[in-house]
């Protein structure tokens, strides 16, 4: 058994991800890493290299075509040898906007050509995605989930450390549409607890993120809050933060907001009332 336990959140839009059970794990790697492991420099790490266009974007963004593959590398930069399981994963989305992997079940239609092996120190591994269908909707949006641990793990005692990457895949549809809906304010809490939050929902079928801003205006003034941009699933909705604390005085509001996803604004009214 592996000793240990950690859990760190992440958005759909990053390398960040939910990592819980067995070994204590550590985030590996903070953007595209050269394509050559370098022993002791880290732990796991990704590296998506494309020859024709130089590009090593671990992100598989493409259009959703039955048959596509991608390739990428999983290279082991410690100094331990590593048993690597790699999974293609659903998103799961809660109304904080955070996206994780779901950890049971896998993501259908998406497949890998080597879903377990040992890494060496200093060895790289290359992996080929493939998109064998395309569902009904014409779009799929998932990720690609790779863990390793050391081989020797039942040897160690205490806490253990092992390494868990996600990476993003977005099979686009073959039309884009960019749809959001707003839906209520809604203000919880008390004092410093105290939070301003708007629903939104996707209701296209892009993974482009909502953006913009909301003017708040009531008898002590306005203030503009700006919306930081977020990555919506298609059919999920997120509860926005717009303001939060003392900040957000009791008093009658209203909201002016102006959202955009792929330049198409959004925009709507609302009134507001914060209780003492």
């Amino acid at each position: 058994m592996v000793s240990g336990r950690v859990r760190r959140t992440a958005a759909i839009a990053g390398g960040l991800a939910l990592a819980s059970g067995g070994a204590v794990i550590a985030y590996a790697q903070q953007g595209p890493p050269p394509c050559t492991p370098q022993t002791g420099n880290g732990g796991l790490s990704f590296c998506a290299l494309d020859q024709e266009k130089g590009d090593r974007s671990v992100t598989i963004n493409r259009a959703a075509q039955a048959g596509a593959t991608d390739k990428l590398f999983v290279m082991n930069q410690s100094r331990s040898a590593l048993d690597v399981t790699v999974n293609a994963r659903q998103w799961t989305q809660a109304a904080s906007g955070i996206a994780i992997p779901k950890r049971r079940g896998s993501l259908g239609g998406v497949s890998v050509d080597a879903q377990t092996f040992e890494l060496a120190p200093g060895a790289r591994r290359e992996l080929t995605v493939t998109l064998n269908s395309v569902p009904s909707s014409g779009y799929l949006y998932g990720a690609l989930e790779v863990i390793g641990v050391p081989t020797d793990l039942d040897k160690r005692k205490g806490v253990v450390t092992g390494y868990r990457l996600v990476n993003s895949l977005r099979y686009g549809p073959a039309t884009a549409k960019a749809a959001i809906t707003v839906g209520a304010a809604k203000v919880a809490g008390k004092g410093k607890a105290r939070a301003l939050t708007l629903a939104v929902r996707n209701t296209g079928n892009t993974l482009d993120p909502v953006s913009g801003s909301v003017k708040l205006k009531s008898a002590l003034g306005t203030k503009n809050v700006s919306v930081q941009p977020i990555r919506i699933l298609p059919g999920k909705s997120v509860n926005l933060a717009l303001m939060s604390g003392n900040s957000l005085k009791a008093g009658k509001y209203t909201a002016t907001i102006s959202l955009t996803q792929a330049k198409q604004k959004t925009t709507a009214t609302k009134k507001i009332t914060v209780r003492r």
